[in-house]
C-alpha cells in the first residue's frame, strides 16, 4: 500500500517537472504598455468607479492589436446596460454558451487572453498579474450573469465549476501568456503515472 502511494507521490512530482505545470511564468523585462493598459481597463483592476463606457473600453485597444490578432473587438451590453468588448468570434469552447447564455462572458474572456498573447506577439510578455485579473474578471461575470437571470443553484453550481476549471488551467500554465503546448510531456506524465499504479502489482506477480 504504501509503496504504491510512494510511487504514485513520485510519478506527480516528476510529471510536475515534466510539463512545467504549475511553474510561474516569467514575464518580460518591459511589459508591453498598451496591453498592459488594455487589461486593467477591461477588467476593471484599476478603477473603482464600475463599468467603464464603451467609448473608453475600445480606446484602450492597442493601436495595431487588429493587424495582430486578426480581428477587431465588438462593443456589446449586458442585462444591466453596462458595456463589454468581446471577440465576436470567441465563444465557451467546451461549454457552450449554457441555458444561462455564459456566452458574452466567454467571448470577453477570449478577449482578455488574445491580449495577453498580442503582449507575447509586441515582445512584452505581461506578468502573473494580468491573467489573473483575466480569470477573476471571468469569474465575476459569471456570477452577475447568475444573478441577471436568477439561475439560482443550478447556475451558481456551473459557474463554479466553470471558472476553477479555467483557474486550473491557468495555474497549470503559470499564469503566462495562454499559447500551444507540447503533447508529448503529457504522454510522459500519463505513462508514468500508469506505471506507478501498475508497478506493485506487476512486482508481486513476478514474486
Amino acid at each position: 500500500m504504501w509503496n504504491r502511494i510512494v510511487l504514485l507521490a513520485a510519478a506527480v512530482a516528476a510529471s510536475f517537472a515534466v510539463t512545467g505545470a504549475g511553474q510561474v511564468a516569467s514575464p518580460a523585462t518591459v511589459e508591453d504598455p498598451a496591453a498592459a493598459h488594455a487589461v486593467r481597463v477591461l477588467t476593471g483592476s484599476d478603477s473603482a468607479a464600475g463599468p467603464a463606457p464603451a467609448a473608453v473600453l475600445a480606446a484602450a485597444i492597442p493601436a495595431d492589436f487588429a493587424a495582430v490578432s486578426g480581428y477587431r473587438p465588438v462593443a456589446v451590453t449586458d442585462a444591466d446596460g453596462s458595456a463589454r468588448l468581446v471577440d465576436p468570434s470567441g465563444g465557451c469552447s467546451w461549454l457552450g454558451s449554457t441555458t444561462y447564455d455564459f456566452g458574452p462572458a466567454c467571448r470577453s474572456h477570449d478577449l482578455g487572453y488574445d491580449l495577453l498573447r498580442y503582449a507575447t506577439a509586441k515582445g512584452g510578455t505581461l506578468g502573473p498579474w494580468a491573467r489573473h485579473a483575466v480569470d477573476d474578471r471571468f469569474g465575476a461575470d459569471l456570477r452577475e450573469r447568475c444573478a441577471a437571470v436568477s439561475g439560482g443553484a443550478g447556475c451558481a453550481g456551473l459557474a463554479h465549476v466553470t471558472a476553477g476549471a479555467v483557474g486550473f488551467n491557468s495555474w497549470r500554465q503559470g499564469y503566462g501568456s495562454p499559447g500551444d503546448e507540447a503533447v508529448w510531456p503529457y504522454l510522459v506524465s500519463g505513462v508514468l503515472i500508469a506505471a506507478a499504479l501498475a508497478a506493485p502489482s506487476v512486482v508481486r506477480r513476478f514474486r
